[in-house]
């Protein structure tokens, strides 16, 4: 399991290059993975070794199963009709959204407030389709284009079994830092659940790219006009509207769609 291998050594990295910089600043180490309260310069360098450590992924996988990068990535983004695929994942994560906002809107569990400055949200606002491309284009490409396809092509595991370490993987990946919850766990699990099936499905990640991308574009777009007013159990809060139980439902649907809609290539 060469990207699995790969992706576990990334927070061994970045946790000795916070710890070497803590130490460098007088400051005790610490055992997680965890920038809070820490000088700047920490912060900063923990982002440039996220990003750093992603990129040596995308670029050193190919090469370590003998393959160009180029050759490897236009057969997972091919520049043919299929490419529509992302506009019907955008589309329909999108309109899951919507509706599920609608909802809550409708029985007072969101409340219309804005509570950013005009400088902050018109910023991210601006920010907003290049930040959910950017962010998509990243994660399905280490999580699905490499990880998954890796454990189902080289490892040679069966489609569910690759399914269910791709989903866990994925959810554990955003808890690797220290986070302020942790029960948003299980909708991190079955939104890879959704993404796994949408790239086994097709073969590719544009629809997998779609449906990311569509969930960032809402999420991080609606952040600053809105509060949830829970419970959280219920509605999820935040970022992370897709973890209450509504908006796991709702995935499981979205899931039963791509799975009706696109057949096995």
């Amino acid at each position: 399991m060469i990207a699995l291998s790969m992706l576990a050594a990334l927070p061994l990295l970045l946790w000795l290059v916070q710890n070497a910089l803590l130490k460098l600043h007088g400051l005790p180490m610490r055992w997680r993975l965890d920038a809070r309260q820490a000088p700047p310069s920490v912060r900063l360098a923990g982002r440039i070794a996220t990003q750093l450590g992603l990129l040596a992924v995308v670029m050193i996988y190919p090469l370590a199963i003998g393959q160009r990068p180029t050759d490897y990535y236009s057969d997972l983004l091919p520049p043919t009709r299929e490419t529509m695929h992302f506009v019907h994942g955008f589309a329909a994560s999108t309109l899951f959204l919507c509706v599920l906002f609608g909802i809550w809107l409708a029985t007072n569990r969101l409340q219309i407030d804005v509570h950013h400055s005009r400088r902050k949200w018109t910023r991210r606002l601006l920010l907003l389709v290049p930040t959910a491309l950017l962010g998509a284009l990243v994660e399905e490409l280490i999580f699905r284009g490499i990880l998954l396809a890796d454990l189902i092509r080289i490892s040679a595991l069966p489609r569910e079994a690759a399914i269910a370490i791709g989903a866990g993987v994925f959810a554990i990946a955003h808890y690797v830092r220290t986070v302020k919850r942790r029960w948003t766990f299980p909708g991190h699990v079955m939104l890879g659940v959704l993404l796994c099936i949408a790239f086994t499905q097709t073969g590719q990640l544009w629809l997998a790219m779609g449906l990311h991308a569509g969930g960032i574009f809402m999420i991080m777009g609606l952040r600053p006009f809105v509060r949830y007013r829970g419970p959280a159990w219920l509605t999820g809060a935040s970022i992370f509207p897709f973890a209450g139980l509504i908006g796991i439902a709702g995935l499981l649907v979205l899931t039963g769609y791509v799975l009706q809609h696109y057949g096995v290539p």
